[in-house]
């Protein structure tokens, strides 16, 4: 397991880098702060093989295909703490390892 706290920018948006490998996140554990913007910069490590992250909670989501090469991007405002399971819904990549936890700390 691969941890990473969100560093805060000069803008006050919280920013992590997070890179989609063959079946598993790196970090797989985002530690960030409640109340304050969240980017995570998403890029697909795997070239050829389709990937995706998703975050689905009554208090917030994500939904970020990340197929092409590049850097994606996706802003949140996280309002409640505690943890939440992100993974990869493309095939059977979560069955295969690929899930995380994001932390939101108060």
């Amino acid at each position: 397991m691969s941890s990473a706290e969100a560093v805060t920018a000069a803008d006050g948006v919280q920013r992590v880098d997070v890179d989609l490998h063959s079946f598993y996140f790196e970090p797989n554990r985002i530690i960030v702060r409640a109340g304050r913007a969240v980017e995570l910069v998403l890029r697909n490590r795997s070239i050829l093989v389709p990937h995706n992250m998703t975050l689905a909670d009554s208090t917030f989501s994500i939904d970020r295909n990340v197929w092409a090469p590049g850097a994606h991007r996706v802003r949140f405002t996280p309002r409640v703490p505690g943890e939440y399971e992100f993974f990869c819904h493309v095939g059977r990549h979560a069955a295969k390892g690929m899930k995380g936890t994001l932390v939101v700390l108060p």
